[in-house]
């Protein structure tokens, strides 16, 4: 790999960062932007998580590692050294193009779980790219002027992706069976707890468990998760005794920037100025 590539361009709606990632876990905190990761180089297996969900997977050139949305972090572990192409894109342009194609949000769902392939995107972004590197006036307005194409792309992608996916089963669990998941949850609340551990309750298959709680509850088993530990770290924050890194470890995140992400994400502000306000 050519190490003499890694570089920065920006156009006034997309930045573009060459970067070499190693054969290491790699932390990225949480961004105001949506980040696509593109492949230029290099085979590695990518475990890869966001929140509280892990996902293993090959990583080939040419193709885009899970989409990173707005205000959350996540944590990637590459076997092998790879180059990428690391695009942001800002929420507000996301919103705006999703906007005008439908009234409901952004959704880029299996994106955001898993590495896709795309040519038609992977060209374009690295035609934007070397556009920006131009440095001339034309070049910025190109970048520019793809911006919404590549928007439109990744989300059309991303309903092509939902309507293969597997139909919802017609079972469901009783709300007794949901109830005792939920309090073995909150008994539980600060140890690592899978979507295996919840099956187990009810004697299904991981898979089929998972597709039979969303067809339930209307979200994954890891997104509940995720609610009640929220939820639970909202009603903690009341008692002043307790401190917010205490909290987040007690909820079971992994450290206080883990719960600030997410809190800020699912409340709307963070655990201290949530604090702030309760106690005003």
């Amino acid at each position: 790999m050519n190490d003499r590539c890694t570089g920065t361009s920006r156009a006034a709606g997309l930045a573009f960062e060459d970067v070499m990632l190693p054969a290491a876990e790699v932390r990225d905190a949480p961004t105001a932007t949506y980040t696509l990761c593109l492949v230029l180089q290099g085979e590695a297996r990518l475990s890869h998580r966001c929140d509280d969900r892990w996902h293993t997977e090959w990583l080939r050139p040419g193709m885009f590692a899970p989409i990173t949305p707005p205000h959350m972090g996540a944590t990637l572990h590459l076997s092998h050294v790879q180059r990428h192409l690391m695009i942001s894109v800002s929420e507000a342009a996301f919103d705006r193009v999703a906007a005008t194609a439908s009234d409901r949000p952004v959704q880029l769902g299996a994106l955001q779980e898993h590495a896709f392939s795309d040519p038609f995107l992977g060209g374009l972004c690295r035609r934007a790219w070397s556009e920006t590197r131009h440095g001339d006036r034309l070049g910025q307005v190109f970048a520019d002027s793809i911006e919404s194409t590549l928007i439109c792309g990744l989300l059309r992608s991303a309903v092509g992706a939902r309507r293969r996916s597997p139909r919802e089963p017609r079972f469901r669990l009783a709300p007794a069976m949901i109830a005792r998941i939920r309090e073995h949850c909150l008994s539980r609340l600060d140890q690592r707890i899978t979507v295996a551990d919840l099956a187990n309750l009810t004697g299904m298959e991981p898979d089929n468990f998972a597709r039979a709680f969303k067809a339930t509850v209307g979200q994954p088993p890891q997104q509940f998760l995720i609610a009640l530990r929220t939820a639970t770290a909202r009603a903690m924050l009341h008692d002043a005794s307790l401190t917010i890194p205490a909290i987040a470890l007690a909820c079971g995140f992994f450290d206080q920037s883990h719960l600030t992400s997410t809190f800020t994400r699912l409340v709307g502000t963070s655990p201290s100025r949530y604090r702030r306000h309760m106690s005003r």
